[in-house]
């Protein structure tokens, strides 16, 4: 006789420690309250009571396409038990026959139909009336409970869970071992902690992004700094200008001396070290960059007196005020004080400016160190002839290029052929060595496809393995301690979109860059159509008016992304454009 089953998904707490609804959160595709539900219903004549209460109307709206029994619970803040009565109550009242029920939680990705289904089948052929699922060494939820525990469960109270009458009754309880049951969510630390699969593009922007190591630092000659960004408080050590300064050639003067005819008694070049003295009814000739003499408070433009043959001047400037053409002392900085903050980009005029100020070497935010791992038995050297069913190297190339432009000069390349010992020794030795390892080619599910596996052998954490885009959805990104490692696909046209969407973000802000407006609006020049479900990126042309999608789009093709300057996105659930609609470009450049 097949017993009547039922599950109860206890779905409604606040979320407190994530900040945002766990139920509504996306994973693989659908929320994970929508996906433990489908899972629940798959199993067979299974009865499926979801718990809600923090948040009804949403959570409602997600499930209301769904064939579940939705009750929410009024009293959901004391704590589980009321929520476990609430779900059984309802099922029992709707099925008053049940013989079992499962108790699941919403935040539990990993658990599907099979977990529930192995749960009763261990109840049969164990006879125990309480399945546990076990992991890492403990065991929780999911739980299977015979009818003749569901008073217990009816009795629980407070922050008690079904956890307390299995607890009770250990005689009677089995363990069904299931690793995967170990993931759940109760922090983003643990959302982003997931080995996602098959995630949107958003989602995979943001993986990368909780997952950036801290940047790190390095000193450099200032002439070496371009392009960095500065990683410490500069402190002038002098003022600049060190001496009061004339700012043009022109003569100096005693402002209260303007009036009359002055005798020119002196000539100061720029570079001059000897300080002269400037005294009542004189003038001084001086020139640009000078040191003003003691006593002179202003400098004239030589433009603005009349020169006498008998070396005097008389001053016809009559908007001349007190002070005027004269670089005060410490006017570009002062000693002791801050010259430059973090974070400042050290562009041409910043090098310039700390050059002035007496900067020799200067503490940047460090490039991290890159190492390219090339993967294919078809990929030959250029140069060599090709034999049948060969291609030219070209991926190190492109990407090599891209790196030198975010100021990343050197960076290792190697070849392996397609064998798993010989990428995982290459593996190992880049992790060794390289802060970020850029793997390209053998990311996808083919038989000789065997980066995503090496990956792991070596003790890499999947992040994420495929994105909902077109080119490069088998995009692999994964991490071993602050170390990062994408796995880039194969084709030219898709491995350098990863690149421009991914890694490009990922090194600006571990080099703490400055933030580039890269996604901007634009209307498009001609229609392009798809079919929903995938992110299409398309080379494209932007002229500053509109977009242009340009030719040959296939992901082997590199001919258009020659001439292209953006790419154009369409979304996921878009059926593509019109020519004139209003879309979004990102820019490469």
């Amino acid at each position: 006789m097949i017993k009547q089953i039922g599950i109860v998904i206890l779905a409604a707490g606040n979320s407190s420690r994530l900040g945002l609804p766990k139920q509504l959160l996306e994973f693989e595709g659908e929320t994970l309250l929508k996906r433990i539900s489908r899972e629940a219903l798959a199993v067979p004549d299974a009865k499926v009571s979801v718990v809600i209460g923090a948040y009804p109307d949403p959570i409602n709206s997600a499930l209301k396409d769904s064939n579940v029994s939705v009750v929410i619970n009024p009293h959901w803040a004391t704590g589980m038990s009321t929520s476990i009565g609430v779900g059984l109550g309802d099922l029992l009242k709707h099925h008053p026959n049940l013989d079992r029920c499962i108790i699941s939680l919403c935040d539990q990705p990993f658990v599907d139909r099979h977990v529930f289904q192995q749960l009763i089948q261990l109840a049969d052929s164990t006879d125990k009336g309480i399945v546990a699922t076990g992991f890492s060494g403990i065991w929780g939820a999911p739980v299977l409970f015979d009818r003749k525990y569901f008073e217990h469960l009816m009795c629980l109270e407070g922050q008690q869970g079904a956890k307390k009458v299995a607890e009770q009754f250990s005689e009677d309880r089995v363990i069904f071992s299931y690793e995967d049951a170990k993931y759940d969510i109760d922090t983003q630390d643990d959302y982003f902690n997931l080995p996602h699969q098959f995630i949107r593009v958003q989602q995979a922007k943001d993986i990368i992004h909780h997952h950036l190591p801290a940047p790190k630092q390095i000193r450099l000659p200032l002439e070496e700094a371009l392009g960095y960004t500065l990683a410490q408080t500069v402190i002038a050590e002098q003022s600049i200008p060190a001496f009061p300064q004339s700012s043009m050639d022109g003569y100096a003067i005693r402002y209260c001396d303007k009036e009359r005819e002055l005798p020119v008694v002196d000539k100061i070049p720029a570079g001059t070290t000897v300080e002269k003295i400037l005294t009542e009814g004189q003038a001084m000739r001086i020139y640009t960059g000078a040191p003003l003499p003691q006593g002179a408070d202003t400098v004239v433009m030589q433009e603005k007196v009349d020169l006498s043959d008998a070396n005097t001047i008389q001053i016809r400037d009559e908007a001349l005020q007190l002070g005027d053409n004269v670089r005060p002392k410490g006017s570009e900085v002062r000693a002791e004080s801050i010259a430059m903050l973090p974070g400042t980009s050290l562009t041409p005029a910043a090098i310039g400016y700390l050059a002035g100020i007496g900067c020799k070497d200067v503490l940047v935010t460090a490039p991290p160190r890159i190492q390219l791992i090339l993967t294919g038995d078809e990929l030959k050297p250029i140069g060599t002839t090709l034999g049948y069913g060969e291609v030219y190297e070209s991926n190190s190339y492109q990407l090599k290029a891209a790196l030198r432009q975010q100021g990343i000069l050197h960076v290792e390349s190697r070849h392996v052929p397609d064998d798993r010992s010989q990428l995982r020794a290459a593996l190992e030795n880049a992790l060794d060595e390289a802060d970020i390892v850029l793997l390209v080619g053998g990311v996808s599910v083919g038989d000789y496809d065997y980066v995503a596996d090496v990956a792991k052998a070596c003790g890499i954490k999947q992040r994420f393995h495929r994105i909902r885009q077109k080119p490069g959805k088998p995009l692999f990104f994964g991490t071993q301690n602050e170390k990062l490692v994408f796995g880039l696909p194969g084709n030219p046209s898709s491995a350098l979109t990863c690149f421009y969407l991914y890694v490009v973000p990922a090194l600006e802000r571990m080099m703490e860059l400055p933030q580039r407006t890269r996604s901007i609006k634009t209307h498009t020049t001609h229609a392009y159509s798809k079919k929903p479900g995938l992110t299409h990126f398309l080379k494209a042309r932007y002229d500053g008016h509109a977009v242009e999608p340009l030719h040959a789009q296939e992901s082997y093709r590199l001919q258009s992304y020659a001439q292209a300057n953006c790419l154009l996105i369409l979304e996921e659930d878009s059926n593509g454009c019109a020519a004139g609609d209003e879309v979004y470009i990102h820019l490469l450049t």
